[in-house]
């Protein structure tokens, strides 16, 4: 029960967004610390394989003021964000996709990801906290990205599904002519960063600069993406575009 007691309240959601200087979102969704209350609620109590984050506090600094400071920064930089529905691939635990659609709620949003429990958990988040702009779709991004899905979004969102220079093969083919892929990357280096342009390029894209930040890489889709991608994530994982004319 003591710890139960500790587990993220709307309080607790308010306070850290004021803290981070976002607290602005509630007044795009009023219902968002509700939502994000109940979501870290779930989520802390769901298996270890979700997130390993158990730590409520640490909870909401990963799972909800990162991915909005990440958005903020977004609009800060005056980057010409796209209306249109967002995807966030390989969503895992929700993170970042979740809460960044949560104060969108005019955007329609999915979450994508290959494992079914995964998905069964966000399913069953977004039925319980009433997001019903969020759908949830179980599949391989690289299948996605050759599918049905394929240029449908103006928002694309990567944090964990795979090394950024992996990812931005997931995430390019999933955009609409003058979409945005955002990939939260961690820092990297020059050499890593001239890779991750060389496959930009490749893919109809070009990173876009966000105020001189390392962690966190923009990529906007000025072309259409060849058919040949998204190649099979085997040959994907073996060599990244990144790796080219080396």
């Amino acid at each position: 029960m003591s710890e139960m007691s500790n587990l993220p309240d709307e309080d607790q959601i308010s306070r850290a967004l004021d803290r981070a200087g976002v607290r602005y979102v509630q007044q795009l969704n009023p219902e968002l610390p509700r939502q994000l209350s109940q979501w870290l609620n779930l989520l802390l109590a769901a298996p270890r394989n979700l997130t390993a984050v158990r730590d409520p506090a640490e909870a909401i600094e990963r799972h909800v003021v990162e991915p909005l400071l990440g958005r903020h920064r977004l609009i800060a930089a005056d980057l010409p964000v796209p209306y249109g529905p967002l995807i966030d691939i390989g969503s895992g635990n929700g993170a970042p996709g979740l809460p960044i659609a949560l104060c969108e709620p005019e955007r329609a949003a999915t979450m994508l990801d290959s494992r079914r429990g995964s998905t069964d958990f966000l399913r069953f988040v977004v039925e319980q906290i009433g997001a019903d702009w969020i759908s949830i779709h179980h599949e391989r991004a690289e299948s996605a990205g050759r599918g049905a899905l394929r240029d449908r979004f103006a928002l694309a969102l990567s944090r964990a599904a795979a090394p950024p220079n992996r990812a931005i093969e997931l995430a390019i083919p999933l955009l609409q002519a003058g979409g945005l892929a955002v990939l939260w990357t961690g820092t990297m280096d020059a050499h890593a960063l001239a890779g991750l342009d060389r496959a930009a390029g490749v893919l109809g894209a070009a990173v876009t600069p966000l105020d001189g930040a390392r962690d966190i890489q923009v990529l906007t889709k000025t072309e259409a993406t060849a058919s040949s991608y998204p190649r099979p994530w085997n040959q994907i994982r073996r060599r990244p575009l990144s790796e080219i004319d080396q």
